[in-house]
């Protein structure tokens, strides 16, 4: 599934929103940590966010 996203600028950031329903279907919350990597070829450059699943469900758990 692709879906596109434009950055938004808060000051002198930039930055790409999470839909509610797709942070919803994955359970991200506002403590939730995720790690960026970039995937770059001579195309294009993909960022990549990582959440992991573990950390998810504590999260999850500490919202009950």
């Amino acid at each position: 599934m692709t879906l596109k996203v434009r950055p938004v600028k808060l000051r002198d950031s930039l930055y790409l929103l999470i839909p509610v329903d797709i942070a919803r279907l994955l359970g991200v919350v506002s403590s939730s940590d995720f790690q960026l990597s970039l995937n770059e070829n001579q195309e294009s450059v993909k960022l990549v966010y990582e959440l992991k699943k573990e950390e998810n469900e504590t999260a999850d758990e500490k919202r009950e």
